[in-house]
């Protein structure tokens, strides 16, 4: 999976587009009502945030074709996230 953190959006390794990251509401991960270890949903907008980090490029494209609205968490310290700008790869 890579991040773009200034265009805001994510890609699956080979270079395919998933989704821009857009949060009107910046909330945080410890403030939203848990569903389970990997999904929360958020009070604001009712919509379903996925935690990213444990999943596939293939597992976040499916999530997000099933349900376009669905939200994502990221962490860029996360083990499955490459940082890029512009498309071009950042060194963590």
């Amino acid at each position: 999976m890579k991040f773009d953190p200034l265009t805001k959006d994510i890609y699956t390794d080979k270079d395919e587009f998933v989704k821009k990251m857009n949060c009107p509401y910046k909330m945080s991960w410890d403030k939203l009502e848990a569903t389970n270890s990997t999904f929360r949903k958020c009070a604001n907008c009712v919509h379903l945030i996925v935690d990213t980090e444990f999943l596939t490029d293939d597992d976040l494209l499916k999530i997000v074709r099933q349900n376009p609205d669905t939200c994502l968490k990221i962490d860029l310290k996360q083990h499955n996230i490459k940082i890029v700008s512009n498309g071009i790869l950042e060194q963590k």
